[in-house]
């Protein structure tokens, strides 16, 4: 179970392996389930492409250069979209699911951080405030407020119909995908701002096991990093 958190900065760490010891700690704690892999948001991209396709091609056998390198290029696509927006923790799963499938989705946290704001902010509202946002925004989506652990939250499921860039696959025409995407905003404890978590994934056919998946890595949102388990 790799651990990873949120302090303005995120981070994360592999297994039990400790984070070196910083004088700023975090001050919000997440776990990432096995099948994860964090992405270094600084790592140069085509080295990182380079990677990704070494490891795509054992795992993906059956499938054709072409389809493996559109998969490298859709992933490395949505990645700096993911980092132009902000992201400041990104990371990718590749999990083989109950019916011997793979499956892929990508998780992406951005923290939201106002220069002024109460230092005890209403969470409830706050998260309220989003929830009407948000519904506004997408009424076709489901909005709910939810309780975690951690504390009120809200979230947001939607579809949405997208045109990849064609030229990223060396085609003329745009590619049409479903990407179903989930957000969670988490107001924090410990002053103004929240966190965000995004989920997106193509595979909707998976889509109750990733909501376990998703519903786990929530449940375990902390302010402290003591009792998390490696």
């Amino acid at each position: 179970m790799a651990t990873a958190e949120v302090d303005g900065t995120v981070g994360a760490e592999a297994g039990p392996a400790a984070l070196p010891d910083v004088p700023d700690l975090p001050d919000f704690w997440f776990e990432l389930p096995p099948g994860f892999t964090e992405f270094d948001l600084t790592e140069d991209p085509e080295a990182r492409m380079l990677r990704m396709a070494e490891a795509v091609d054992p795992l993906f056998a059956a499938a054709t250069p072409l389809q493996k390198f559109s998969m490298v290029l859709s992933g490395e696509y949505a990645l700096q979209t993911m980092i132009a927006a902000g992201a400041e923790h990104v990371s990718a799963c590749l999990l083989r699911m109950p019916d011997g499938g793979l499956s892929q989705g990508t998780l992406s946290v951005l923290v939201e951080r106002p220069e002024t704001g109460p230092e005890n902010q209403d969470r409830q509202g706050s998260a309220r405030r989003t929830a009407v946002q948000w519904h506004e925004q997408h009424p076709d989506a489901e909005v709910a407020l939810i309780m975690l652990p951690y504390g009120p939250s809200a979230l947001c499921i939607r579809d949405q119909d997208l045109q990849l860039p064609g030229v990223l696959f060396g085609l003329d025409d745009p590619i049409p995908t479903t990407l179903r995407q989930v957000q969670v905003c988490v107001p924090l404890k410990s002053g103004p701002g929240a966190v965000l978590f995004v989920f997106m994934t193509e595979q909707l056919g998976y889509w109750d096991e990733y909501l376990k998946i998703l519903g786990d890595i929530l449940k375990s949102v902390s302010a402290e990093r003591s009792g998390r388990h490696g």
